[in-house]
């Protein structure tokens, strides 16, 4: 074990960055979305702090032993805690492989990209889904997804002045839509899939963009406006999609515009789980703008259903990237 000086140093930086990880994490965890600091912590680049344990381990570990477990005890914390980087619970692998065909639904937020309307009718080929949800759908994605013919089961295409909707499983209601709040949108409709009523939704929050690019310059005054705007629209979106009366089966698609250790998920959004959480692997980024990446569109399902599998797609001519989620129903 290494003494003296250069010892001390990498004890110091070591115990003083594992510390500083803990506080990080620690914030998050409480408060999340609720605040300025939290959204500036949540909506970071996360995963680069955890690049410095790829020296620091090595470097902990010839200085004393009881430096190496602070230093892998940090780097734990700072890749799952702070970084927010997802591993399949058991669960989650036991459920791959099986008999049963899972239901497989597909979010995007195309970012009002037309481009997308030359491609649509093979990518929906290839995602060979049951329901596809997309946010800031361009109306010339919404005609191609209307004009084109798939073999085997057709889809059923709904076009809003924001969403595009693909299903083809059969309906039992009709498409509704939310018209109680200007600053959040939500649809929902109910099918029916292996003999079961599921209540499908998508929903996309209001941005944090112009908060997120006032604190950049150097004013955070936003960021609490942002907080409230985004909170106030999770509640009316709950509070229309999570009713009483709302079937057991239950899931919601889209653009949260919050990381899954915000607030606004963990609470207003409890009643359901993250498919990607549970079964997906890696940081999940979903939306790209430069070096900036943040996973904020999920797939959220009610404990009716079973997680088989949960990824990003990558590749597409939008910010934001499609997330696929394959699901069955738990007594299935």
């Amino acid at each position: 074990m290494r003494s003296g000086k250069g010892g001390m140093a990498v004890t110091v930086v070591v115990v003083g960055y594992a510390a500083a990880m803990a506080l990080v994490a620690l914030v998050i965890a409480t408060a999340g979305d609720s605040n300025a600091l939290g959204m500036l912590l949540l909506f970071g680049p996360r995963w680069l702090l955890v690049f410095p344990w790829l020296l620091l381990v090595p470097l902990a570990f010839v200085a004393s032993r009881w430096v190496a477990l602070t230093a892998a005890v940090g780097a734990v914390v700072t890749l799952f805690w702070v970084s927010g980087f997802e591993i399949p619970v058991l669960s989650a692998i036991w459920r791959r492989g099986g008999v049963v065909r899972p239901l497989r639904i597909v979010t995007y937020n195309t970012d009002r990209s037309a481009s997308l309307a030359s491609r649509i009718a093979v990518d929906m080929v290839t995602w060979d889904a049951d329901v596809i949800v997309m946010q800031d759908c361009a109306p010339e994605v919404g005609a191609a997804m209307k004009a084109s013919s798939f073999p085997g089961t057709p889809y059923e295409v709904f076009l809003d002045s924001e969403f595009c909707i693909a299903t083809r499983l059969p309906l039992r209601s009709p498409v509704q839509l939310d018209g109680t709040r200007k600053d959040g949108r939500a649809l929902q409709f109910v099918v029916t899939w292996q003999g079961t009523p599921v209540q499908l939704a998508t929903v996309h929050l209001p941005s944090p963009r112009n908060a997120l690019w006032a604190a950049r310059k150097g004013s955070t005054d936003l960021l609490e406006q942002s907080v409230r705007v985004r909170s106030g629209a999770s509640r009316a979106a709950t509070h229309w999609i999570l009713r009483p009366e709302t079937p057991a089966a239950v899931i919601v698609a889209g653009d949260f515009n919050v990381p899954a250790e915000a607030q606004v998920l963990r609470e207003d959004w409890a009643p359901l789980r993250n498919a990607f959480s549970e079964a997906g692997w890696g940081f999940g980024h979903t939306m790209f703008a430069g070096r900036h990446r943040v996973r904020i569109d999920h797939v959220l399902v009610s404990e009716a259903f079973s997680v088989r599998g949960a990824r990003v797609l990558s590749g597409y001519p939008s910010e934001h990237q499609p997330v696929v989620a394959d699901v069955t129903l738990e007594s299935r």
